[in-house]
């Protein structure tokens, strides 16, 4: 009989040893996770931190290429301008007036015209750009609908659009072509038109 006592005893003492073991593998795994999860909080912070910075560089960036292609845009637009102005003319049409960065709300629209040129009978819209991409061409046909709503007392003169650029890429000039629209490109300080539409 006195076996068997050791033998619980025993079985007692390993089994609470066991628990006590299990207890101090349970606090190692626990200490093990807050430090792991310390670490990891830590990286994450470090990660923030970094990509806050490269997020703040990107958008210095950003707006240094935005400014730069505004400059462009806008001198693009001047020496466009200044070229109309020098001429008044659009190939074989004369005009009598122009005007430059016109803005116009009315009935729940609003536009900005970069280069509007009239005559007696005859409007034309140019939207200009440093680069016109095709994607943009169709804006010039969104202005000239514009147009006619912004200033209904021109309903009876013939309303054109043109699309005005230094670099004018294959496919714009071939879009333009397709919509009926002009095409200026700049040679030096002359204009030369690439498409004019039937009138």
């Amino acid at each position: 009989m006195k076996d068997e006592i050791i033998t619980e005893q025993t079985i007692l003492k390993g089994l609470k040893e066991l628990v006590e073991s299990d207890k101090r593998l349970q606090k190692q795994i626990a200490e093990s996770d807050q430090r792991f999860e310390k670490k990891m909080a830590d990286r994450d912070k470090r990660f923030e931190k970094q990509m806050a910075k490269t997020n703040a560089s990107i958008e210095k960036v950003n707006k240094l290429l935005g400014g730069i292609a505004n400059n462009q845009g806008l001198a693009a637009e001047e020496e466009f301008f200044n070229s109309f102005v020098k001429s008044m003319r659009l190939g074989d049409i004369e005009f009598h007036s122009i005007e430059r960065n016109t803005l116009k709300r009315a009935n729940g629209i609003q536009d900005e015209f970069d280069i509007v040129m009239t005559n007696s009978d005859l409007i034309m819209i140019a939207e200009v750009k440093f680069k016109f991409h095709p994607k943009d061409v169709k804006t010039v046909l969104n202005k000239v609908s514009n147009f006619k709503k912004l200033y209904p007392q021109y309903q009876h003169y013939k309303i054109y659009g043109a699309v005005a650029g230094k670099i004018l890429p294959q496919e714009t000039i071939e879009k333009a072509k397709n919509y009926n629209l002009f095409v200026v490109a700049q040679e030096g300080n002359n204009l030369r038109v690439l498409n004019a539409p039937v009138r």
